[in-house]
């Protein structure tokens, strides 16, 4: 079987996202990216070939700006908080998924696989 790369993006904190944990496990390979410029999400992208990124709702712009430069539907899974609604608008023709807090490990694995 082949690792799903999924590239999770995060804020500057220094805690483990929960998310890694979830998906710690075989045929996962998390690949941990500070939340930054757009230039620098590109980079990233490029270097790395994520099959998928998980990103916090707040981060949807600079995702989204990032892809479209590199012409390239990567998956994604919006993560929002339980505060409120997400804050993006859904998106046509790409696969996305849309999780709110709380949800499991085995919820976040089966949109992963629903998506890839």
């Amino acid at each position: 079987m082949t690792n799903i790369k999924a590239l999770l993006l995060q804020d500057n904190s220094d805690r483990v996202h929960p998310i890694e944990k979830m998906i710690e496990e075989p045929g996962y390979e998390v690949l941990r990216v500070l939340a930054s410029a757009s230039d620098e999400l590109l980079k990233s992208i490029f270097t790395l070939q994520p099959d998928l990124i998980i990103c916090e709702d707040s981060y949807s712009n600079l995702v989204l700006s990032a892809e479209r430069r590199i012409k390239k539907n990567i998956p994604i899974v919006f993560v929002g908080s339980t505060e409120g609604p997400l804050m993006i608008s859904p998106i046509p023709n790409r696969p996305t998924a849309y999780l709110t807090w709380p949800f499991t490990g085995k919820v976040l694995k089966a949109m992963i696989n629903l998506l890839i």
